[in-house]
């Protein structure tokens, strides 16, 4: 739906699009999730016992500044 023109009521393929663009942002959600538990399996196996607990604050410093990242860039600068 175009915000310029006035009076355009929404239709079905408005509709459409935005349930396709909210199943698409779920399965994106998902996806990202089993990424990171994924990347903690692969941390458990590629680094001694002594280190996994490094490895993994430092992954989760890289998800967390990426996230801030991504929400002011979408978000705070509108």
């Amino acid at each position: 739906m175009d915000e310029n023109i006035p009076n355009q009521k929404p239709n079905l393929e408005y509709y459409f699009r935005l349930g396709v663009f909210g199943l698409a942002m779920i399965f994106m959600v998902l996806s990202a999730f089993q990424l990171y538990i994924s990347i903690e399996g692969v941390i458990y196996t590629w680094f001694e016992n002594e280190y996994v607990m490094i490895v993994k604050s430092l992954v989760n410093l890289a998800v967390l500044g990426l996230s801030v990242y991504i929400i002011t860039l979408f978000f705070v600068n509108k």
